[in-house]
């Protein structure tokens, strides 16, 4: 039974606050991960305040990536922590564990990303207290926390010690990325912890201040520093009368050698550049402390509030749970990815935890570029420049695999690791062998995949200047990739893609998967039509670009190698008899299996602990349905009757383990008319990390699972889509849909759009565009409203 509350919020709040109604030690990690607080630049998880066994304490800065030793990949390293508070209640340490639970509950606010935790306690002596505590990660102010702890004895007076400061012994699961740090406390007030990162070596300026307050104004506070290994902290010890209240902040700062204002000052000298964040890290916290808690949290607040007035989605349906799912996919949206840095991209958990060590997958791509290049297209573009920065790895794997152009690394970290994919993960239930991850050496349709991204941000965003500097030459690449990748059939007289991974990563060293084979079919065809337009274009944009890369990229070769091998790509075809196109070559040589215990599970990957991958491979078992993600991104390769007959097929072999999996699902389901289907998966994608599932989110929340949801409502319901042709609008809405209400983003018009069972609106607050609206092009002129 889930101890997570979604109908907290009444009038003004109502579907917008997530509660924990019950303290259990078991699920800390959900609720640390859901909780999670950021703004893109900084993500702290949710942890508590004083410390429990089973949590996890994560704090992490986009971009800082560290390698712990040789033998292991690059991950995102866990900072030194900030929101550890120790609080002693007459010399024993407060802890639900411990004592009784009055009352209990934990509140995020997506209204404001404020956390509110309250706590009436009774002590094992019989002391009763309550605690409130609040906490803000500043979305106005991005290297800012802040933390407020009210404690107020109830029934007798007590003898409090608190202890709180910055603590450096934190790991990524055991693993230390922070050498010993150099730590001093200025003024009696201010603590400072400068450490490093011990491979890449970027230096991290943490800084932390209290304020403490009694109700009646009246406080004797014993001060005492503590300096430790790896710690700095700050003991405050005092009475509080019963019935009084007192009131402690925390404020904390934290800046890095990585910062993006530092670029401006190209600073590369190591001790030069630990200086200017800590000059900056030692106002920063002055200016923190002065102000307090409430201007931060006001100034917070401001921000939010500016975001959600850009930004909030309305979806009324019979179960308003679906309005708080799609506004807390909107909050994680906004925090995790760093608007201002060109070179970070987005973790598969975003900032909210270890899972995939912060690295970043296609999901990018294909399920989180949409939302920015139809809601904030600037943050899409600094996404896609990640990538182009990226060229370098990919030009290196591709290199060290034999291959021309550019083979983008499955997993991706710094801009030049090349590919960071760990080769082991955990035992395999029958051999008890570590199992190797096939995912970094063969599942290689990501860089097709970035190759459409590039072209669906041009078409929705008409950037040529992006397109000359950084898009041609993406596209141009990944198509030389692919043209050497190919393999000469000579008995069927076709080139193949033989030995790779699809989306379905059941599935390995399969030949010919239709994701793969189609979506490189399409770069490669992009990349000769491009290559025709650039040759004859007279823009002079164009022009210098065409003769910069024909000249670095050899492109007249690659021409001459599209005309000979285009044609001659094998893409798998319906089945004449029934319809159904094979997922790759023998699949309908491999055994059915009934799925459909695995599929009720609440749990993913519980297939795992009845067979093995080898055994996997031998059933008709997915992951996630390739093919319905390839009828979703190229919807015009095959007719109604062939799409609604796959999408079937392949559902019922899906275990949706992925969480990419229910909203791909929804999408389709929607284009087929499917509404029953497209609003059960819709439902069953917002539930990846809000079900009830206590475990599910322990490693982090599903960063994808956040843009499909908004997919799965926007261009799915909403029917929104990038043709070859512009932009299309389609409404496919449930029975159980009343009404959807978004903004989105095309060229330079800002459309607020509203759709209902009766009727379609559309207001234009920029430049006129000409849109496809229900099959007719109609022309959105500024300031205008068009219904139909």
């Amino acid at each position: 039974m889930s101890n997570i509350n979604y109908r907290k919020g009444t009038g003004e709040l109502e579907n917008w606050l997530i509660e924990e109604s019950v303290f259990d030690m078991r699920y800390l990690g959900k609720c640390e991960s859901v909780f999670c607080q950021g703004n893109g630049y900084m993500g702290i998880r949710n942890a508590l305040e004083e410390s429990y066994v089973t949590e996890t304490r994560n704090m992490f800065v986009s971009g800082t990536f560290n390698k712990f030793h040789e033998t292991e990949v690059t991950e995102l390293p866990n900072l030194p922590d900030i929101t550890n508070i120790t609080i002693l209640i007459n010399k024993r340490p407060f802890s639900l564990t411990e004592g009784k639970i009055l009352h209990y509950e934990r509140t995020l606010n997506l209204k404001n990303g404020e956390v509110v935790r309250k706590a009436e306690w009774e002590s094992a002596e019989g002391v009763r207290i309550r605690f409130v505590f609040s906490r803000i990660v500043s979305l106005s102010d991005k290297h800012a926390v802040g933390i407020q702890a009210a404690v107020t004895p109830l029934s007798d007076d007590i003898e409090v010690e608190i202890i709180s400061g910055i603590d450096g012994t934190v790991t990524n699961s055991g693993a230390q990325h922070m050498v010993e740090g150099e730590k001093r406390l200025y003024d009696g007030v201010y603590l400072e912890y400068i450490s490093e990162t011990s491979e890449s070596g970027i230096p991290v300026a943490a800084y932390a201040a209290h304020k403490f307050q009694m109700q009646d104004g009246k406080a004797e506070i014993k001060y005492l520093p503590i300096i430790d290994r790896r710690q700095i902290k700050l003991s405050a010890s005092l009475q509080i009368p019963k019935k009084q209240t007192v009131i402690i902040e925390k404020l904390a700062a934290v800046h890095t050698g990585r910062d993006v204002e530092l670029l401006n000052g190209q600073v590369t000298d190591k001790k030069e550049l630990e200086q200017q964040i800590k000059e900056k890290g030692q106002a920063h916290i002055r200016l923190l402390l002065e102000n307090g808690y409430e201007v931060l949290k006001k100034e917070n607040d401001a921000a939010w509030a500016k975001f959600w007035e850009e930004q909030d989605i309305i979806i009324e349906t019979e179960n308003s749970f679906d309005q708080l799912a799609i506004r807390f996919a909107l909050y994680h949206l906004n925090i995790m990815v760093n608007k201002e840095d060109k070179r970070v991209g987005i973790g598969a958990k975003a900032l909210s935890g270890e899972g995939y060590k912060g690295h970043s997958f296609w999901d990018t791509e294909v399920f989180l570029l949409p939302y920015y290049l139809y809601t904030q297209p600037e943050v899409a573009r600094n996404l896609l420049e990640y990538r182009y920065m990226g060229l370098v790895g990919a030009r290196k794997k591709a290199k060290e695999y034999g291959y021309e152009g550019a083979m983008y690394p499955w997993e991706a970290a710094w801009i030049d690791d090349g590919e960071v994919t760990p080769l082991y993960g955990p035992a395999d239930v029958v051999t008890g062998k570590p199992l190797k991850y096939w995912t970094g050496l063969i599942e290689q349709h990501i860089s097709a995949d970035i190759a459409f991204a590039v072209w669906q941000y041009y078409l929705a965003a008409g950037d040529e200047e992006f397109m000359n500097r950084c898009g041609y030459e993406m596209i141009f690449d990944t198509a030389r990739f692919w043209l050497s990748r190919l393999e000469w059939n000579e008995e069927e007289k076709q080139y193949e893609i033989n030995d790779v991974i699809g989306p379905d990563e059941y599935k390995e060293h399969v030949n010919n998967n239709v994701y793969t084979n189609y979506l490189a079919h399409y770069n490669i065809l992009l990349a000769g039509r491009l290559y025709d337009e650039l040759k004859q274009s007279t823009e002079e944009g164009k022009a210098e670009s065409f003769k910069r890369l024909e000249k670095q990229l050899m492109l007249e070769k690659m021409r001459e190698d599209i005309e000979l091998k285009a044609d001659k790509l094998y893409l798998p075809k319906p089945d004449e008899k029934s319809g159904i196109i094979p997922q790759f070559d023998g699949y309908f040589d491999l055994e059915y299996l009934d799925i459909s215990k695995f599929k009720e599970s609440t749990q993913v990957l519980t297939i795992y602990k009845e067979l093995s991958q080898e055994q996997i491979n031998q059933y008709q078992i997915a992951k996630q349905g390739d093919l319905v993600v390839l009828l979703y991104l190229l919807e015009d390769l095959f007719d109604e009757e062939t799409k609604r007959k796959n999408y079937l097929y392949y559902e019922e072999r899906t275990l949706h383990d992925s969480s990419l999996s229910k909203s791909t699902h929804s999408i389709v389901a929607s284009d087929l008319g499917m509404s029953g289907q497209a609003y059960e998966f819709y439902e069953g994608s917002c539930k990846v990390d809000l079900g009830e599932e206590m475990t599910s989110s322990d490693a982090g929340i599903h960063s994808a699972s956040m843009g499909g949801i908004w997919q799965a409502a926007i261009q799915g319901f909403g029917g929104v889509r990038m043709a070859q042709d512009g932009l299309r609008i389609a409404p496919s809405m449930p029975e159980k849909c009343k009404k959807l209400s978004f903004p989105l983003h095309f060229k330079k018009a800002v459309l607020h759009i509203t759709v209902t069972h009766d009727k379609l609106t559309i207001q234009n607050k920029g430049k006129t565009v000409r849109v496809n609206v229900k099959g007719k092009e109609v022309e959105l002129k500024e300031g205008l409203v068009y219904e139909c």
